[in-house]
């Protein structure tokens, strides 16, 4: 695993993009911190702040070389699945740390819930569409909810803004979760021509 792990990572560009995801979580809580005496961030920010981790790891989840990773020299299901679940965890823990601090981004299984579908919803889309728009289902749904709030009784299309007690909401987040990772681990996206891998390097 140590042979391959260091390449992978750099192939992906993940620790930049993870560079990218953790501070966009340290700009927001920083923000908040600096401009109110709220300890509690509102629960549309901490869905946008879910999503802006979340956007600058979407592009780790292909690679440049669709050909090398078609080989049966090693079994890339596995480690699909584990990039997406990765994905997921860092950016929850990266929210989750901030309830010791002065400004914390909601109650933990919230967070965990809407990192968690969101991550599902991009795994999704990063296997039926590919990573260049696997972005926008995703952001698309989370600031229409954000924006227009959510229906009376509609827990399930409008799952990101419910409270952390609602059990529709949660289901819909493991079913997206399950559905990305399984999705995306099984096909990681329409295959790139060698003219597109060629502009993306």
């Amino acid at each position: 695993m140590t042979g391959w792990l260091p390449l992978y990572l750099r192939s992906r560009r993940l620790p930049a993009a993870l560079g990218t995801s953790l501070a966009a979580v340290v700009v927001t809580w920083a923000a908040w911190s600096a401009t109110t005496d709220r300890r509690e961030v509102n629960q549309s920010l901490m869905v946008l702040t879910v999503v802006l981790a979340l956007a600058p790891l979407i592009p780790t989840l292909s690679s440049d070389d669709d050909a090398l990773e078609s080989t049966a020299a090693l079994r890339w299901p596995p480690r699909r699945a584990l990039h997406l679940i990765a994905c997921f965890a860092a950016v929850a823990v990266a929210l989750v740390v901030t309830r010791a601090t002065g400004a914390r981004f909601g109650p933990a299984w919230e967070i965990v819930r809407d990192s968690a579908g969101l991550t599902g919803l991009i795994g999704l889309s990063a296997a039926l569409l590919g990573t260049r728009i696997a972005w926008a289902p995703p952001i698309g749904w989370a600031a229409i909810q954000v924006l227009f709030g959510v229906p009376a009784g509609d827990a399930v299309l409008f799952w990101l803004l419910q409270p952390a007690t609602s059990r529709p909401a949660a289901l819909t987040a493991a079913v997206l979760f399950a559905g990305g990772v399984v999705a995306y681990a099984r096909r990681p996206g329409p295959s790139k021509n060698p003219a597109e891998a060629t502009m993306s390097q």
